[in-house]
């Protein structure tokens, strides 16, 4: 990779919820472990809120197919697998998390994120599609204006269609700097969150944040590899909404 990567043991408490008001809080068929860190888009933080969620709690991960027999019923259908085939690069490990917060009025939310990744022979992740999907009753890209075609440190940002009229969000990397990505990850005994470099992609549809971010050798990160990875997130996030 052309970043160093840097695990962060505390960045606050946990960011994106996943699932609506009112539903179970309860994960049975799941372990809870200890954690540290918030998973959150630095560019779109300030649109969102997730940033501030607090009072989390975190279950060890499971593999993507588990996940569908052991997350909550309102879970299940945000997480899913991708096929392997169409990646850019294969896939060694292949994780699913789920964690909960408590907002201010007490309400229990949750956010699931998927993992496809790639390893090099140190057993050190090398390439990734890492995906997070959080609930939102409002739609946070109604306040952003996209008026600029870089974000903040000059990486180009690109909006495209995604369904019903509504936009996604690319983030190619394009220069040498780049904001923050982060992504839970187990790390011995607790889940902790991992912050490196990624092109990224953010998008709402149906009552839903999806924030996904993927990383690849710089020499393979050309427009094809760009636009494939594109239609992979979006066809995540419409069958996540197809399956609900």
């Amino acid at each position: 990779m052309n970043f160093t990567k840097q695990s962060f043991a505390a960045i606050g408490l946990l960011v994106m919820g996943v699932m609506s008001a009112g539903c179970s809080t309860d994960a049975p068929n799941l372990a809870k472990t200890a954690g540290q860190g918030v998973a959150y888009s630095e560019y779109f933080h300030s649109y969102d809120g997730l940033k501030e969620r607090k009072h989390l709690t975190y279950y060890k991960p499971v593999s993507v197919k588990e996940a569908k027999k052991t997350f909550p019923d309102q879970v299940k259908p945000v997480v899913h697998e991708v096929e392997a085939s169409q990646l850019p690069f294969d896939i060694d490990e292949e994780d699913a998390y789920l964690i909960t917060s408590k907002q201010k009025d007490g309400e229990i939310v949750h956010e699931a994120q998927v993992s496809f990744l790639g390893k090099d022979e140190y057993d050190d992740v090398e390439n990734f599609l890492i995906i997070s999907v959080a609930e939102s009753k409002d739609n946070p890209l109604k306040a952003y204006q996209h008026t600029k075609d870089v974000d903040t440190v000059g990486n180009q940002i690109i909006e495209a269609p995604l369904a019903d009229g509504l936009p996604i969000y690319q983030q190619v990397l394009t220069t040498d700097s780049a904001l923050l990505y982060t992504y839970y990850e187990e790390n011995g005994e607790q889940i902790v969150t991992v912050a490196t470099a990624a092109n990224e992609f953010y998008a709402y549809y149906q009552g839903h944040i999806y924030h996904a971010g993927f990383m690849i050798d710089k020499e393979k990160n050309d427009a094809a590899t760009q636009k494939q990875m594109l239609e992979i997130v979006r066809k995540y996030i419409l069958e996540s909404a197809a399956a609900k």
